[in-house]
């Protein structure tokens, strides 16, 4: 089978990915709202109503980011706008953008190693069940560490909210542990243990 043509000709081919998005122009401070529809590794498209100039910096803010390994609730990308395009009338938005993703850091400091983490994590693939908000509620233990574990789960929990669950030990018997909620997203969660 022969490998996926790049009909672009770009070095990096865009990805389909539509959110809604805040941008905000960085010299004057004000924002908008607008709609992402697809990124590559060094930049997003998005379309607006606001008239943005080409050469502007502007922060890039969206929910649940595909630039993450574990997306968090909220993510922001200092960007420069590479070039702007009038919108066609049928179209939802006046204008469509094209920007470039600044690299603030290495991109070794930017994706930190996870075996670098102060308590590493490990595998653990394991049903569990937990205790929030007055109800049980079920879900899938990926990882965990000696300070904390990530839970697949589609309920959605709030950052701060200490909750119970049982967790299997080595043995099978199960071990009841507390735990603050680090963050949160559709994904699951990351869970902080609370240490007596």
């Amino acid at each position: 089978m022969k490998p996926a043509h790049n009909l672009e000709r770009r070095d990096k081919a865009r990805l389909p990915y539509v959110c809604p998005i805040s941008v905000k122009e960085l010299r004057s401070g004000e924002s908008c709202s607008a709609r992402m529809f697809n990124y590559s590794d060094t930049g997003i498209y998005f379309e607006s109503d606001a008239l943005l100039e080409s050469g502007a910096e502007v922060y890039i803010g969206l929910r649940h980011s595909p630039f993450e390994d574990r997306p968090s609730d909220y993510a922001c990308y200092r960007t420069i706008i590479m070039w702007r395009k009038e919108l066609k009338e049928d179209s939802h938005f006046f204008y469509g953008y094209g920007t470039k993703i600044f690299a603030l850091e290495s991109p070794e400091k930017a994706k930190p190693d996870r075996k670098q983490r102060r308590h590493p994590r490990r595998p653990f693939n394991r049903q569990i069940r937990f205790a929030a908000d007055h109800t049980i509620a079920e879900g899938l233990a990926v990882d965990i560490s000696s300070s904390g574990i990530f839970i697949k789960s589609g309920k959605r929990l709030r950052t701060g909210q200490i909750i119970t669950l049982r967790i299997p030990d080595k043995t099978g018997k199960e071990v009841i542990v507390r735990g603050r909620v680090a963050w949160s997203n559709a994904d699951g969660f990351g869970l902080k243990f609370i240490v007596k």
